[in-house]
């Protein structure tokens, strides 16, 4: 599955694949979520009036209307070279995030968390597909800097990070094999991440059996994680997931296993929550 937030600009004038659409008696509201929807394919890049167009197949005057509203309400932002997304788009997400009663939880188990772990402590679901999406992190002075790596709502292949493969361990192994049917390669982010299915439905057995997983520089170099899954009833798919990453630096065996520890009574915590 392709990682949008890596999406080159030279390939931004690319749509996502789009599903056969419904009528709607609301054809402007339509528009705009496929413009946004396109805007967010390639958020470095600049849409021009003709491209958003052609690329969607609707008349330029229309798009010029809807993309001029879609400023006025600060949803999408006109730079001399084009449209991108706009900021209020952050705070209706934050606003969304907040509202999510698991969320609030996870911030409330990860003060059991030792200040000096040194970690970022994060919180994920699994997409429809083999994605992972990010819904919250408490740093402890970590000391990463993982730019849009870190940001709230980001999506990342599963098969890279250890919080994706600890999801996709939890899930029933019918489930899992209709989501990697056809699927012959998967997203890499450095050379140590899992290439091919095969490798990964190994690395899932292996999670399985030891309780909990890890990312050994599969996302960054020198950045590594452990994470678990959690059952919940606030998912349809009945799982969440804790990780918590640390520069490679600080992985001392006394360091691993006390994160360790704080990841296991994190999600224990947590899953009592849930």
């Amino acid at each position: 599955m392709k990682n949008l937030a890596s999406t080159p600009a030279g390939n931004a004038a690319s749509t996502p694949e789009e599903k056969p659409r419904k009528k709607t008696l609301a054809p402007a509201v339509e528009r705009a979520i496929r413009i946004l929807t396109l805007l967010e394919s390639a958020p470095q890049h600049r849409f021009g009036v003709s491209e958003i167009a052609r690329t969607l197949d609707v008349p330029k005057s229309t798009v010029l209307n809807i993309c001029d509203a879609l400023v006025d309400g600060q949803l999408v932002r006109r730079t001399e070279d084009g449209y991108q997304l706009g900021r209020r788009l952050v705070q209706l997400g934050s606003a969304y995030v907040s509202s999510v009663h698991l969320v609030r939880e996870f911030y409330d188990v990860c003060r059991m968390a030792s200040p000096d772990i040194e970690s970022m402590i994060q919180l994920a679901v699994l997409s429809d597909g083999l994605d992972v999406i990010y819904l919250a992190r408490q740093d402890y002075n970590s000391g990463l800097q993982l730019g849009l790596r870190a940001e709230i709502g980001r999506r990342t292949p599963a098969n890279c990070t250890g919080i994706g493969k600890a999801l996709l361990a939890a899930l029933p192994i019918h489930e899992l094999e209709t989501r990697l049917a056809g699927v012959r390669t998967l997203p890499t982010l450095t050379e140590k991440s899992i290439a091919t299915p095969g490798e990964l439905r190994e690395r899932l057995d292996a999670i399985r059996k030891t309780g909990y997983s890890l990312d050994d520089e599969e996302v960054l170099p020198g950045v590594s994680c452990i994470a678990r899954c959690a059952s919940t009833l606030h998912r349809e798919d009945g799982l969440v997931a804790v990780s918590i990453t640390s520069r490679k630096e600080t992985c001392t065996p006394e360091a691993d296993e006390k994160r360790k520890k704080t990841l296991f009574q994190i999600v224990q915590a947590l899953e009592e929550r849930l």
